[in-house]
């Protein structure tokens, strides 16, 4: 999403408290960081150290079709002042998958920098696996890129940090970032802008300091808290519970339930002391030895499927690894598998139809979690080279419908009552028309939809729409939870 046209929507808006250490991520847990030298950074005198501010660093995506996943190591975020010592806000690398925060935010790295004036960052990437389309023969096409790639974001007007704890958010346009020619040769040149917001004290969503359906690795257990560790993005976490938190799936029935190696989805929000607290805990059903594997369908075979192929861009477990993004996963399913969505933060009531996911309902361009008891078995593909890797098969013990988000143009807007539909022509070189051949989706706006730099949704418009995805009877019809700028 392109916070230079968000500023105005998201400035007071988001949320983020004293003590944000505890969320750091990515090696970035210490509040302290970037504030604890001897006083070369902006406001500060010789010797002294100057006063810092909590600060959170949130990732996003505007949209480039083609592309099906897109990860990338995030090697350093450095802010550089009027005058002083740049400030690292990213002590070690993390992975990040990109097409997963269309119309939505991850967090980076959250501490406490100096407080003063900056004029711009840098953003270093160290590598770079994804999967796209082949423009010319239209197959998918693993790359990866060694990097390291170097993106400059000019603050103008220059960034200034005070007392009050903020955000900064970074924007990642990849169409603008990744090029293929007409030879299939792909390069990347990161392009990114960014804005900084004063946090608010409500409204906490995916921008202003919440956390949805983060899916990890239950590593360690405390009495009321415990650590979750991700693939992609935070790469670690810890979490409070409380009286209200609600604990589910496979029997979960509250702390005494969870396992360590246990792979579970949190929701959570930020509390006063800057620690997260789960409102929701989800138990996946698979344990240390199983496995996650994510990603768009690009085959399915059989009816009902036996089998399907993804293109992998989430993953946690056994065979599963940041260099997996943009690799293929085949996965065979067995007779019975449970097929279920991931309905979290959706209101699916009163709906023209009725959304279902099921063997018969399962299609190509669909997100899904793939959830195994066993681990990966290993593929013979290669990955690197531009050429399709084959990661290995899975057998799945069960299946998730996941939210994604599909970018496009509005048309035929109607209204009904507190709910809205339209229609959403993708662009000419999506992948998921090469891949379905269908060029538009059907988009539900329910009341509890909510949006993100727009007031209101008009013919014409250029939006993204994200939700889940379901294939009703041939027609792909997405509910939407966000609708946003693209």
């Amino acid at each position: 999403m392109r916070f230079n046209r968000l500023g105005k929507a998201i400035a007071g808006g988001l949320l983020l408290l004293g003590g944000l250490g505890i969320l750091g991520c990515g090696g970035s847990s210490s509040a302290s960081g970037a504030a604890s030298g001897t006083g070369t950074g902006p406001g500060s005198g010789t010797g002294t150290t100057p006063t810092a501010t909590p600060v959170q660093v949130n990732l996003g995506d505007a949209p480039a079709d083609w592309i099906m996943a897109f990860g990338m190591t995030v090697n350093n975020v450095t802010l550089t002042p009027a005058s002083g010592t740049p400030v690292s806000l990213v002590a070690t690398a993390t992975p990040m998958e990109m097409t997963q925060t269309m119309a939505t935010m991850q967090p980076l790295a959250a501490l406490s920098i100096p407080q003063g004036t900056y004029t711009r960052a840098t953003v270093t990437l160290a590598s770079v696996s994804m999967g796209y389309l082949d423009p010319i023969t239209k197959a998918y096409t693993q790359k990866t890129m060694p990097g390291p790639f170097t993106a400059i974001v000019p603050f103008s007007p220059a960034l200034t940090v005070g007392a009050n704890p903020m955000a900064l958010n970074f924007d990642m346009n990849m169409g603008a970032s990744v090029t293929v020619d007409g030879s299939g040769n792909v390069s990347l040149s990161p392009v990114m802008t960014a804005a900084m917001a004063s946090l608010a004290t409500s409204g906490q969503t995916p921008w202003t300091g919440g956390m949805q359906q983060m899916m990890g690795s239950v590593s360690t257990i405390s009495g009321s808290q415990f650590s979750l560790g991700a693939m992609m993005g935070m790469q670690k976490a810890s979490f409070t519970t409380d009286a209200t938190t609600l604990f589910t799936g496979s029997g979960l029935a509250g702390m005494a339930g969870l396992t360590s190696g246990m792979m579970v989805s949190v929701d959570a929000t930020v509390q006063p002391d800057g620690s997260y607290l789960a409102k929701r805990v989800e138990s996946l059903g698979v344990g240390s030895t199983g496995m996650m594997g994510g990603g768009l369908v690009t085959t399915v075979t059989g009816n009902p499927p036996t089998q399907l192929t993804l293109a992998a861009s989430a993953g946690q477990g056994g065979g599963m690894m940041p260099t997996s993004i943009g690799g293929t996963v085949t996965v065979s399913i067995p007779s019975g598998t449970p097929y279920a969505y991931d309905a979290d933060g959706l209101d699916l009531t009163g709906l023209p139809f009725t959304p279902v996911f099921d063997p018969a309902s399962l299609a190509k361009g669909q997100r899904v979690a793939v959830l195994s008891a066993g681990a990966m078995m290993s593929g013979g593909g290669g990955m690197g080279g531009g050429m399709m890797g084959s990661l290995g098969t899975i057998t799945a013990s069960a299946m998730r419908l996941e939210p994604q988000a599909l970018h496009g143009t509005v048309s035929g807007y109607t209204v009904s009552g507190t709910q809205a539909s339209f229609t959403l022509t993708l662009p000419a070189d999506a992948a998921f028309t090469t891949l379905t051949g269908a060029s538009t989706v059907v988009v539900y706006q329910q009341a509890a939809t909510r949006m993100m730099g727009l007031a209101s949704v008009a013919n014409g418009a250029d939006v993204a729409a994200r939700g889940l995805l379901f294939n009703d009877a041939g027609t792909y019809k997405l509910v939407a939870g966000w609708i946003t700028l693209p």
